[in-house]
């Protein structure tokens, strides 16, 4: 089974809050991990399953929603860390790629190329 190149340490760092586990004692990567980050009125809800790549990605602003992605088998979930900025890409296809910034301010970058 291929799991995402992000690593738990990784994950965590990127977030900076306790993930909620859905199944209490099963480890990374074979849990699923919920993250929730508020910044002022706009929050973001991650969920992530390293083993089966699988994301979910809910971003609102007060109690509208603004964004959800439900992807499944994602081909890579990537960290970078650029000079203390940190990114999180989900590689949803060769052509179709989301980096997600949540310091200071959380953003959603969702690019698609059509060409071949």
């Amino acid at each position: 089974m291929r799991v995402i190149s992000a690593e738990e340490w990784q994950v965590l760092s990127f977030f900076e809050v306790k993930p909620k586990l859905q199944d209490k004692d099963v480890p990374w990567p074979y849990n699923d991990f919920l993250f929730e980050i508020d910044r002022g009125d706009v929050s973001l809800s991650c969920a992530i399953a390293p083993a089966y790549r699988d994301v979910r990605l809910i971003l609102k602003r007060g109690s509208d929603k603004l964004y959800e992605l439900n992807a499944t088998g994602v081909e890579d979930v990537k960290y970078e860390d650029r000079n203390g900025v940190e990114i999180l890409e989900i590689i949803l296809s060769a052509r179709e790629q989301i980096r997600l910034k949540v310091k200071p301010r959380i953003e959603i970058n969702h690019r698609a190329n059509t060409e071949p």
